[in-house]
């Protein structure tokens, strides 16, 4: 998160609002500014070059550096069939990592933010490690005290990982359905939709 989407995130907007908001002020603000130079300008062709310019140059150069994602517009999880998950009791939240993977050490800034908002969710880190040595990633999560484990690879992890790491997996209260999203699928619709579950 940028500083701009920090300030709607800590006003209490959503994941998806925090990421959208600051794109739609930019443009409003734009149109304002534009407008005000529109009726001081006689000559039509500059009115538009100026209120296209001052209404669409801030918003366009911001999502230049902070785009908008199809995640942040579409939650597109798939139900994974997890042989040996019960129905669940409670709500709970995994995040399957490599230890030495930079999208899955990414992916902890995020998942502290989550923990924040929502500190009664179990959130758990499963490392694919063999020997149980966590990489660049176990100090990590022992810096920003976020439960994690170690698993080994098998077939029933394969299927839920389909090679992607992280994979997020949430696990509803009173469901056996298991949502999964891969690294490029979990954005802010998949955090809105954890919050409010």
């Amino acid at each position: 998160m940028n500083s701009f989407e920090d300030l709607f995130f800590s006003l209490g907007a959503s994941w998806q609002n925090s990421v959208i908001l600051p794109f739609a002020l930019l443009l409003f603000m734009g149109f304002v500014t534009g407008f005000v130079f529109w009726r001081k300008i006689k000559l039509v062709y500059v009115r538009w070059v100026l209120l296209l310019l001052f209404s669409i140059l801030p918003a366009g150069l911001y999502f230049a550096f902070y785009p908008i994602y199809h995640s942040d517009i579409n939650n597109d999880y798939r139900i994974v069939n997890v042989d040996s998950a019960p129905v669940k009791s409670k709500s709970t939240f995994e995040i399957i990592v490599l230890p030495n993977c930079p999208f899955c050490l990414q992916s902890i800034e995020m998942i502290v933010q989550l923990k924040k908002r929502k500190p009664e969710l179990p959130i758990v880190y499963k490392i694919l490690s063999k020997k149980g040595r966590g990489g660049d990633i176990e100090p990590q999560l022992k810096k920003n005290q976020i439960d994690y484990d170690f698993i080994s690879n098998n077939s029933e992890l394969r299927k839920i990982t389909k090679g992607s790491f992280p994979t997020f997996l949430f696990y509803e209260k009173g469901s056996s359905e298991v949502k999964a999203w891969d690294n490029n699928a979990f954005g802010t619709m998949a955090l809105d939709y954890i919050e409010s579950h």
